[in-house]
């Protein structure tokens, strides 16, 4: 490995332990300030910060879409006999179908697009648009891409991708359904049992909160912020784009930072509309960057595979 790539790695993973270190400042400020700093920025109902805040989980989704047409076409295009092509290639296929109709449907949700237009949460017919529309040509885009690609290593970097992205999703599920902290937004409507609760606090009797006043479980899981945890993952999937678009080939860091303004954009949004506190989009983007150094890393060995030794 020559040297301006050995500085490169350590530079790398510099710029994502700053991030950690950052947006744990914010944590620990959000542990001690909540409340106060929920009470100043509340503002409901604002249609341009729902806007915004709708379109924090499209680069999660995207990124599988794009990479897994890159996978089918190493499938196609691989050294395998014809059966273990054909499984393969399905396997590629029903993921993305899947995928894409997930990220629709996340998209449409009642904390995206479906808090301006609730008709459309769930609506399967206007999902399946929606894919249509705005996932499944990404497919194709990473076909014809990695054609293109003289990168042996592609289908390596994919996979450790896709591992990471599952672990974002993993460890948002878990956690939420760990700390069921009810959502600002809910408790400023004065509901007897639901009021603050810092985020180390445990709240009991969720389930039946929400049936006794009709409300949505959605509304006990605001800790941690999985808009921050998917929509920080963009400092990790905008530089994973420099494996398929040539012209971006050496621009970790503005893309990098890119994600990284992206996903405090989100999370700021997410406190606006009363749907996390701070230490709840903080901790999102803790565990977002947490797994983006994990991605660095790894993409950094993988690249040490084939990078030429230092003369």
């Amino acid at each position: 490995m020559s040297k301006s790539m050995k500085k490169d790695n350590i530079s790398q993973i510099l710029f994502n332990i700053i991030m950690l270190m950052f947006f744990g400042i914010l944590f620990v400020t959000g542990t001690f300030f909540d409340e106060a700093v929920a009470r100043t920025v509340f503002s409901p109902g604002n249609p341009v910060i729902a806007v915004i805040t709708s379109t924090g989980l499209i680069p999660y989704f995207s990124a599988p879409m794009l990479f897994s047409g890159a996978l089918y076409e190493r499938a196609v295009h691989s050294s395998q006999g014809k059966a273990v092509k054909v499984i393969l290639c399905t396997i590629c296929v029903l993921f993305a179908v899947g995928i894409g109709f997930i990220g629709g449907g996340s998209i449409c949700d009642r904390n995206c697009f479906g808090m301006l237009f609730p008709s459309i949460n769930r609506n399967i017919p206007v999902i399946l648009i929606v894919s249509a529309v705005l996932e499944y040509p990404l497919f194709f885009v990473g076909y014809h891409f990695a054609k293109k690609s003289e990168d042996k290593l592609l289908t390596q970097r994919i996979i450790w991708l896709f591992v990471i992205l599952l672990t974002a999703f993993l460890a948002m599920q878990v956690l939420k359904h760990t700390f069921h902290r009810p959502r600002y937004r809910t408790v400023v409507l004065g509901y007897e049992g639901i009021g603050f609760m810092p985020w180390f606090t445990p709240f009991e009797g969720s389930a039946e909160l929400a049936e006794l006043y009709d409300i949505n479980a959605d509304e006990f899981l605001s800790f941690p912020s999985g808009h921050s945890i998917l929509s920080v993952s963009a400092m990790y999937i905008l530089p994973s784009f420099m494996w398929l678009f040539p012209k971006l080939k050496g621009k970790y860091f503005p893309l990098a930072l890119s994600g990284v303004m992206f996903g405090i954009i989100i999370m700021t949004t997410r406190m606006i509309l009363g749907a996390h506190y701070l230490s709840d989009v903080s901790m999102g983007a803790m565990i977002g960057t947490v797994l983006s150094l994990a991605n660095t890393i790894i993409q950094q060995r993988i690249s040490a595979k084939e990078a030429p030794a230092n003369s």
